[in-house]
């Protein structure tokens, strides 16, 4: 796998988005921050507003809203673990589509 050292354009940024919302996903999973930390990193509907201002990946904005979802719902529920879960599972299939299709672009010429 090839990272970009820099964001050469709003792929790249979406790809670094998503690394960085998956870690929050985890460390939610993982009782190392609280839903309200989560919230003021990502998990807010000014987030939202703001992703979808900039045109990002509307699968992005879905990760986004759902997690919104965990706001309502008591951590130790199966519920909330089964959602966690599923966010944790499609931030990371999100990821590596990502990467592999920067791999392909780069190994095509595409991107230097």
């Amino acid at each position: 796998m090839v990272i970009p050292k820099s964001f050469e354009n709003g792929y790249d940024f979406e790809t670094m988005l998503l690394t960085s919302i998956l870690g929050t996903f985890v460390a939610l999973k993982e009782d190392l921050i609280s839903y309200r930390q989560a919230e003021s990193y990502w998990l807010s509907d000014l987030t939202a507003e703001i992703f979808e201002e900039l045109s990002l990946s509307e699968e992005i904005i879905s990760l986004i809203q759902h997690g919104m979802e965990l706001k309502d719902m008591e951590v130790t529920s199966r519920e909330y673990q089964q959602l966690i879960d599923q966010l944790i599972t499609s931030s990371k299939e999100l990821i590596s589509r990502h990467y592999t299709e920067y791999d392909e672009e780069f190994n095509a010429g595409i991107i230097n």
